[in-house]
C-alpha cells in the first residue's frame, strides 16, 4: 500500500473552493491506486512558527540525531509519502501563512533532505507533488509565488514532479461559476 499525504492549508473548508478541488483530486488518486491516505488539517495541528527557543531544540535533537521527536512528525510524514497534495488558497501572492509555518516543520535537514559535497541530495519517498489553489483574479502559474515555492522545495526534498492544479477568476461575477468548477473537475483525470 502507498501513502497519500495530502495538506490541507484551506480555512473555511465548508465553502472553500481549494479544498472542494482537492477532495476531488484525492478521491480520483485513491481511485487510481492503493493509497493509505493522511489528511493533516493545518489549522488543527497547533503548529506555531519557529522561535529562537524552538529552532534551537530541534537542532540539538537533529544533531543528536534524535529525529523520533515529536517535533519531527510532520517531516517523518512527508518522507514516507509516495505522493503530497498540497491544497491551500491564493492568498497576497502565495499562500497563507500557515502553509510556510508547516513547511518549516517539514524542511529539516536529515529528514527529507540531506547535505553533501556537491550541495543537498533529497530524501523523500514521492515521486509526485500536487499543488491545488484557487485564485479571486486572474494570476498565471508562473506568477504565483506559492506555487514556486512549493516546485524549488519539491527539487530540494528530491520530489522529481510538482504539477499545480489551479483554478481562476473565481471572484469575478459570472453566472457560469458552477459549471466552470465541475469543468475543472471534470479535467483532474486527465492532469494526473
Amino acid at each position: 500500500m502507498k501513502n497519500l499525504l495530502f495538506v490541507n492549508a484551506c480555512v473555511n473548508r465548508g465553502t472553500s473552493r481549494t479544498y472542494r478541488l482537492a477532495r476531488e483530486l484525492v478521491a480520483l488518486l485513491e481511485g487510481s491506486d492503493d493509497f493509505d491516505t493522511r489528511e493533516v488539517t493545518l489549522e488543527e495541528e497547533g503548529l506555531q512558527p519557529l522561535t529562537s527557543v524552538t529552532l534551537n531544540r530541534r537542532a540539538a535533537l537533529a544533531a543528536d540525531g534524535v529525529f523520533s521527536d515529536p517535533v519531527f512528525r510532520h517531516a517523518r510524514q512527508a518522507r514516507e509519502a509516495d505522493v503530497i497534495v498540497m491544497a491551500a488558497p491564493y492568498w497576497d501572492m502565495g499562500f497563507p501563512a500557515l502553509l510556510k509555518v508547516y513547511i518549516e516543520a517539514v524542511s529539516i535537514p536529515g529528514i527529507v533532505y540531506r547535505y553533501g559535497e556537491k550541495g543537498p541530495t533529497g530524501l523523500c519517498r514521492a515521486t509526485k507533488l500536487y499543488y491545488v489553489t484557487t485564485r479571486g483574479g486572474f494570476i498565471d502559474d508562473a506568477r504565483d509565488l506559492g506555487f514556486a515555492t512549493v516546485t524549488e522545495l519539491g527539487k530540494l526534498y528530491g520530489i522529481k514532479e510538482v504539477k499545480c492544479i489551479s483554478l481562476n477568476g473565481l471572484d469575478i461575477p459570472a453566472d457560469n461559476l458552477e459549471s466552470v468548477i465541475r469543468g475543472v473537475i471534470a479535467g483532474l483525470p486527465a492532469r494526473l
